[in-house]
């Protein structure tokens, strides 16, 4: 990608988005629009897969002359940028933001599911870690005075199983990553760190608990659960719920409390520090499971499905946000049995 040139002035200053089109960072492109601040965003697609033509409440409206090379998207809370670039090219990269010259980096482009991982950790390496080395060194070329804050997003997989006397998990936790994703999280987190540390870099990092919300890719847990009630109700599969590991312990937020943690630390967090996004509240996969299970309007069952299960997995992981909260004021505001149940409404309304 050659230098850009003709850029509008009113996209500098701008929010840059890695992974945009993604289920957080449509969510979080909303909130930033709302809240009347301007957003770039940017993504990886593989040849012959274009940008989709909708994405969340967002729509394909064509090319834009604001910024060479991009699309642009528009929806209820506004209109963004997008750009089809992969971090995996450091000059392009350096180049955007050279050209961006943005206020605020959020980090949400990865591999996000430990489950694919295992079968294909050499992706989940390169779209997680060489592309957050790409994203830091292009930070790090710019001048001092026009360094955007950097919100870098791990995950509470890094954490791995613990002693039952360590949890709820707080920052300082040990680190024991089980998957090829969770491996590359830790490396993508202390990699950030050390960029804050060694050139001063405005990089804040979260380590974001387990979320969920319409939208969400049916390879995780209760938005396949979702679409399967869903599809169960109209007659279109059996009435049986194919699941993985039903035991696990996991704490869960709704998105939307999740892009807004987002927002916060990157408005208040301090530079090469790290904040748990959670909620505190243990919850099993087999009780979200009956809460959408007890919203059907057909008896159902179920059964494990082989296929769903990791080879490894964590039973437990709960988290602490005292330092989150502390810092940033941030609290949860939506009830999860709710974010359960649009889960479910949106799983009926895409097969009406």
């Amino acid at each position: 990608m050659k230098p850009l040139h003709n850029t509008s002035d009113t996209i500098h200053g701008t929010n840059l988005i890695t992974g945009a089109l993604g289920f957080v960072g449509t969510h979080l492109a909303r909130s930033l629009l709302a809240a009347g601040q301007p957003v770039v965003g940017m993504g990886r697609h593989l040849p012959g897969d274009p940008p989709p033509d909708r994405v969340g409440e967002f729509r394909l409206t064509g090319e834009s002359g604001d910024l060479p090379g991009a699309l642009g998207y528009e929806g209820e809370s506004g209109r963004f940028l997008y750009l089809p670039l992969a971090l995996e090219e450091p000059g392009p990269v350096a180049d955007l933001l050279a050209t961006l010259k943005p206020a605020t980096v959020y980090h949400l482009a990865a591999q996000s599911s430990a489950r694919v991982s295992f079968t294909d950790p050499q992706d989940t390496f390169t779209s997680n870690v060489m592309g957050t080395l790409n994203l830091l060194e292009a930070v790090k070329g710019l001048p001092d005075g026009q360094r955007p804050v950097m919100v870098n997003v791990g995950s509470c997989e890094e954490y791995g199983p613990q002693d039952g006397a360590t949890e709820p998990l707080t920052e300082d936790s040990p680190l024991n990553p089980l998957s090829p994703y969770a491996v590359s999280k830790v490396t993508q987190t202390l990699l950030c760190r050390q960029y804050a540390r060694s050139w001063n870099l405005p990089v804040v990092m979260v380590r974001s608990f387990s979320h969920t919300g319409p939208g969400q890719d049916t390879r995780f847990a209760f938005p396949s659960f979702a679409q399967q009630v869903a599809r169960a109700e109209a007659g279109l599969e059996s009435p049986e719920i194919a699941t993985g590991d039903l035991s696990a312990v996991r704490d869960f937020l709704d998105v939307r409390d999740v892009v807004e943690a987002y927002r916060l630390v990157a408005l208040k967090g301090r530079a090469g520090e790290i904040y748990n996004v959670c909620s505190g509240v243990p919850l099993t996969i087999e009780a979200g499971l009956n809460i959408l299970l007890s919203g059907s309007t057909r008896p159902l069952s179920t059964r494990i499905d082989p296929d769903r299960c990791r080879p490894s997995d964590t039973p437990h992981l709960v988290g602490d946000a005292t330092r989150l909260r502390g810092e940033t004021g941030w609290a949860p505001r939506h009830d999860f049995k709710n974010t359960l149940g649009e889960l479910l409404e949106a799983a009926r309304k895409e097969l009406a």
